[in-house]
């Protein structure tokens, strides 16, 4: 035990900098962990808003189909009488 305590009292800078890289460790650990997060939030957001979008445009589509449709049944009416 006396070794040991000897060993301590001699070399403290190296146990000093051993703590001092395990809290640093655990604070870039910690840190990545919490942009991980992040970047799995946004990616659902994105994945929902994408899905979004697509919704629309199908309307879109939809809507302008059906607006050629009426122009095409309007003018193919005018013509015809």
């Amino acid at each position: 035990m006396s070794d040991m305590n000897n060993f301590l009292s001699k070399n403290w800078t190296i146990v000093v900098w051993f703590c001092a890289l395990i809290f640093g460790a655990g604070s870039i650990y910690s840190e990545f962990t919490a942009i991980k997060n992040k970047a799995d939030v946004l990616d659902q957001r994105l994945e929902k808003k994408i899905k979004v979008i697509n919704e629309l445009e199908t309307r879109i589509i939809k809507l302008e189909k059906e607006v050629e449709y009426e122009k095409g049944y309007l003018k193919g009416k005018k013509e015809g009488n």
